[in-house]
């Protein structure tokens, strides 16, 4: 018989900007998204999200504002009903910070990913395990070979087939 895991996702910038905008990887991130039951992110990786739609827009003109506007509009309800009520690591605390900025130290992140990491290893859903064990959702090689480095289980959706 069969064993079908029920895991978290944590989807982080990279993953979430695809969910609402059309370029490489968008297909596959969204029929991941799509087909899985439990997603979240962090509130970092939610704020990066909307940085870089702006930035798809205001600077890049990627997007028009229009497309802006909804993505974000998308994004926020989204985050609302799936993941803010989530209790999370306190990324303000001393510890936490400290060990970000550590991991920071010794890898090529910055700090929002740092947190990531953090989230991953302690927040929420840390307890999970085995093929229940959180996937980090990524199309950032740097996070993903870091985070592998933690013993995070890690989705590279712009080099890997979906796990």
């Amino acid at each position: 018989m069969t064993s079908i895991a029920v895991r978290a996702n944590c989807f982080d910038a990279s993953a979430l900007v695809k969910l609402h905008v059309d370029e490489d990887g968008a297909d596959v991130v969204r029929h991941y998204f799509n087909h899985e039951a439990t997603k979240y992110t962090t509130p970092f990786c939610f704020y990066e999200a909307l940085n870089v739609l702006k930035v798809k827009w205001l600077y890049r003109k990627e997007i028009s504002r229009d497309q802006y506007l909804e993505a974000s509009f998308q994004l926020a309800a989204w985050y609302r009903a799936a993941t803010v009520r989530i209790n999370d690591i306190d990324f303000t605390s001393r510890t936490t910070f400290a060990d970000a900025q550590r991991l920071s130290k010794n890898t090529s992140l910055d700090l929002s990913d740092a947190f990531q990491i953090l989230s991953v290893k302690a927040g929420y859903f840390s307890g999970l395990v085995g093929d229940s064990k959180t996937i980090l959702v990524t199309g950032d090689k740097n996070l993903t070979v870091a985070a592998r480095q933690e013993g995070i289980r890690v989705w590279n959706f712009m080099e890997e087939a979906a796990p």
